[in-house]
């Protein structure tokens, strides 16, 4: 279980980290030409906005996904540990905001990163 889980991270961080022409097959087609905050702040509140934005539609899916699935998923763990290791389960459910959390910054900045390179107005 491990290690599926830190797989699934690695390629999730791997894919995040892929230039954006090279993963599209060609320049980024922005839907906003606006300020790269714009993009950076949607994507804090919604991982994967700011991607969407940029237009990135695969990338931001992915954000999103993995937003909704990696807390679930520490949830989840948390919650059938509970009855075995009380105290493993109360850190696991402390970690679970804080990976969201981690997540929203991460698809945050490369929202940014993106934005500022390639729409700019």
């Amino acid at each position: 279980m491990r290690t599926a889980m830190v797989f699934v991270v690695s390629a999730a961080l791997l894919w995040t980290s892929v230039p954006t022409a090279w993963a599209q097959q060609g320049p980024v087609k922005c839907r906003l030409k606006a300020d790269p905050l714009l993009p950076g702040a949607a994507s804090f509140l919604i991982p994967g906005l700011g991607q969407f934005l940029n237009g990135e539609d695969g990338k931001g899916f992915t954000h999103l996904i993995i937003a909704l699935v990696l807390p679930s998923a520490v949830g989840l763990g948390a919650l059938l540990l509970a009855p075995v290791v009380p105290m493993l389960s109360y850190i696991l459910l402390i970690a679970a905001p804080t990976l969201y959390l981690g997540w929203a910054v991460v698809s945050a900045m490369d929202a940014y990163q993106i934005a500022e390179k390639y729409c700019r107005p």
